[in-house]
């Protein structure tokens, strides 16, 4: 048996608004600015927190803050565009809610130890009812996730760091070409730079 090390709760949300690193523009289809979500958003789905690692199978979403009905100018807004996991980009569909990088959820949502989420404000309370977080199916894969995660974090050090640590292939920007970048300085803090200079965090 390994020791336990340092842990962190696997559904922890921001407690300040998200500021985006990443600025990428001109791309005509928005499923190009992917793997530029999937560093920002640090590979997990904006509105549950679920991890690409978690599920690597699935095919995630790029989601519109702002639906493509009600605003088809912003289809290709960088700003407007978030990674979402399949369930929850289902849920929402059209609807709005409200935008991670204005609105800190960690003052808006708590995940509790049973998998279930309590709102704490208006806010919160569309977020949990526009995307289904309380749904049965949710809360059951929550729950199970927790309990994993607490086993390996004391039987198999190793698994705990792989289901809480960044994906083992991530996306090197400094190989893209977007028509144009409002930040390039974030390139140099995307998570495929700070591990090529050992900066990157095993856990996170």
């Amino acid at each position: 048996m390994e020791g336990l090390g340092q842990t962190l709760p696997p559904y922890a949300y921001p407690a300040e608004p998200h500021t985006r690193r990443h600025g990428p523009s001109g791309y005509t289809d928005y499923h190009s600015y992917r793997p530029w979500l999937e560093d920002e958003f640090f590979f997990r789905c904006v509105y549950c927190l679920k991890r690409m690692v978690w599920a690597p199978a699935e095919v995630w979403a790029v989601d519109h803050l702002i639906s493509q009905a009600k605003a088809q100018e912003l289809e290709c807004e960088y700003t407007n565009l978030v990674l979402v996991c399949p369930f929850c980009n289902g849920q929402k569909g059209p609807n709005g809610v409200p935008d991670p990088c204005e609105v800190a959820y960690g003052k808006c949502l708590r995940v509790e130890s049973d998998g279930r989420v309590t709102p704490f404000n208006a806010p919160g309370h569309r977020l949990v009812k526009v995307l289904g977080l309380n749904h049965e199916k949710q809360i059951a894969e929550r729950r199970k996730q927790i309990r994993i995660l607490e086993v390996l974090a004391i039987h198999n050090r190793g698994w705990y760091e792989q289901l809480m640590g960044f994906p083992a292939e991530l996306p090197d920007l400094r190989k893209l070409n977007p028509p144009n970048n409002r930040r390039p300085e974030g390139v140099s803090e995307s998570c495929h730079a700070k591990r090529q200079r050992g900066e990157l965090p095993t856990i996170y």
